[in-house]
């Protein structure tokens, strides 16, 4: 599959994998393969082993590459897979760690690269270059991409993180990684909807964009110029993710508005309860779940019933 064919695939709900664990919190792969074969069945075709939602950050890279193959060899040839490469401290380390992803299955591979060391103090006072500047740290991001671009020959998505400021990274350097020929896709992390929109309209013909902030910032996402929108709605209830975006796409907006209305319930449950509560709607609907690595994330019983309150008002269970 070459650069061209990925980059015309990233497009639709984009499927962010999962974690499945034993009780004794090791790699449940009869889980993974379970819950995969779900979402194929319901005709989810973007698969994302990603750094948060997939839970890669509590994962070694020795895991993190385990993962990869065995979702890579659950998938249908019509699928396609992005994995998220962290590596260590450096570039070398992620670089590794992606050709090991690309030769486990992957067909992409997603790169937040390492960042500035922002808000440093000398002496308990604040260095006045502390913040991101586009002058100084613009060349640092372009090179760190043309040479993980170089160095795996892979198809890229780039992770765009915001700054502390809450501010991403120039409109130049986007357009200026976007020239990278293996560079194929960007996952935008700016929330602001001013920005959203500006890079959306800009980039949208050129490179597979998308987004995590859900159907609510997503309704405009879509309109605005992103291909894609990652979700992890589709984990319990793949259907309605794609009714949504096809509404969109057919300019139906009532009906998608529709949806977003209707899964409010379900959208206040989880922010009460965060990723356990996404791991027990699973339950409800009788898929693979099990707990996380997360701290502090089991659930309570009034968070069960809080979970469970809302799954059935809005008919996901009985």
């Amino acid at each position: 599959m070459n650069i061209i064919e990925i980059k015309n695939r990233i497009k639709g709900n984009v499927v962010p994998v999962p974690a499945q664990y034993n009780r004794d919190l090791s790699i449940n792969h009869e889980a993974y393969k379970e819950h995969v074969q779900f979402l194929v069945n319901a005709g989810i075709k973007v698969f994302y082993l990603a750094m948060s939602a997939s839970e890669f950050d509590f994962m070694s890279v020795k895991e993190r590459v385990a993962v990869t193959k065995t979702v890579a060899s659950s998938l249908d040839n019509d699928c396609i897979l992005l994995a998220q490469a962290l590596g260590g401290h450096w570039i070398d380390d992620q670089i590794d760690e992606a050709k090991m992803m690309l030769d486990s299955g992957a067909h992409a591979i997603v790169v937040a690269p390492h960042g500035i060391k922002e808000g440093n103090k000398f002496f308990s006072s604040f260095y006045s270059k502390s913040s991101y500047d586009s002058e100084r740290h613009d060349d640092f991001f372009f090179n760190y991409m043309e040479t993980f671009s170089i160095k795996t020959h892979a198809p890229i998505v780039y992770h765009d993180k915001p700054f502390k400021s809450g501010k991403g990274p120039s409109m130049s350097l986007l357009l200026k990684l976007a020239d990278i020929e293996n560079i194929v896709g960007l996952k935008e992390h700016v929330s602001d909807p001013l920005t959203l929109k500006k890079i959306y309209s800009t980039l949208g013909d050129r490179l597979s964009c998308y987004d995590g902030f859900g159907k609510t910032i997503q309704f405009w996402s879509l309109q605005w110029g992103a291909t894609a929108r990652h979700t992890c709605w589709s984990w319990f209830d793949p259907k309605s993710d794609i009714k949504f975006v096809d509404s969109i796409r057919n300019k139906d907006l009532k009906k998608a508005a529709d949806i977003i209305n209707t899964e409010w319930p379900i959208a206040e449950a989880i922010c009460s309860t965060g990723f356990q509560g996404y791991k027990y709607i699973m339950e409800l609907c009788g898929l693979p779940a099990g707990p996380v690595r997360i701290p502090g994330k089991s659930l309570s019983e009034h968070e069960r019933k809080l979970i469970q309150t809302a799954s059935r008002e809005i008919g996901i269970i009985t």
